[in-house]
């Protein structure tokens, strides 16, 4: 039970840390723009960890919830002061409850992880294309003679 308590906890420090704007926490850049490619590069490594440890805390407090929910464990051989006031089955609500919080934290951190990866690369892509890449975006093209405006698609093509 302290195990789970230990983790539990450690899991909130590490959702605390992945909230926020991560490039001027770690950068002191106010715009990711301004971030080189390599700074680009470890980002995207760093965020591609960070989802595999999120969706392994997800994982395992999906885990910890089914098998108190079907298992029941109750108990240790060698129950604490708290264990014996809760009982068996108090056991094994607060199991489900503090696996649950951890699937949920673990799932939200997972998402923030997705859109920094998408967000990199998207930078990435548009800041530093490949050679022979083209990309179509939706442009407002501006006539600036009869102040007239229409929606229209821009074409880039990088060699």
């Amino acid at each position: 039970m302290k195990k789970v308590f230990i983790s539990a906890f450690l899991l909130l420090i590490y959702v605390i840390n992945s909230s926020g704007q991560w490039y001027v926490k770690r950068y002191q850049v106010t715009d990711i723009n301004l971030l080189t490619r390599g700074q680009l590069e470890e980002s995207l490594v760093h965020s591609k960890t960070g989802l595999k440890l999120a969706a392994g805390f997800a994982g395992t407090g999906g885990a910890i919830f089914l098998i108190c929910k079907y298992l029941h464990p109750g108990m240790s051989d060698d129950p604490s002061f708290f264990e014996q006031l809760l009982g068996d089955e108090g056991v094994d609500d607060v199991g489900m409850i503090i696996g649950a919080g951890t699937f949920i934290a673990g799932s939200i951190a997972s998402i923030v992880c997705l859109g920094r990866i998408g967000t990199i690369k998207s930078v990435i892509s548009r800041n530093y294309p490949s050679l022979g890449s083209v990309n179509i975006s939706p442009a407002i093209i501006l006539n600036s003679y009869t102040r007239s405006y229409c929606s229209g698609f821009s074409l880039t093509y990088s060699f």
